[in-house]
């Protein structure tokens, strides 16, 4: 099979999918082809290198500010639950 046929083939498959969840699986991967993916949310969002950094440095600094839960505290919360 051509490439020009797979890409026709692979289109009407797309066009047809009715699951929601093999659509997102789907948009996950293509953000891992189109760009460096090196982690996913626990929502299963796509994080790219920059995006990543971004994340770390911003939980840095809320942990150097004291803007943190400790497992005391959370263990705690959870009991009040």
């Amino acid at each position: 099979m051509d490439i020009t046929a797979a890409k026709k083939e692979l289109v009407d498959w797309l066009l047809h999918i009715q699951d929601e969840s093999k659509l997102k699986k789907l948009i996950a991967l293509k953000s891992v082809l189109d760009k460096e993916v090196v982690a996913h949310t626990i929502s299963g969002y796509p994080v790219d290198r920059l995006e990543y950094i971004k994340m770390v440095k911003e939980a840095d600094s809320r942990i150097s500010s004291g803007k943190f839960t400790t497992i005391e505290d959370l263990e705690i919360e959870i009991e009040n639950w």
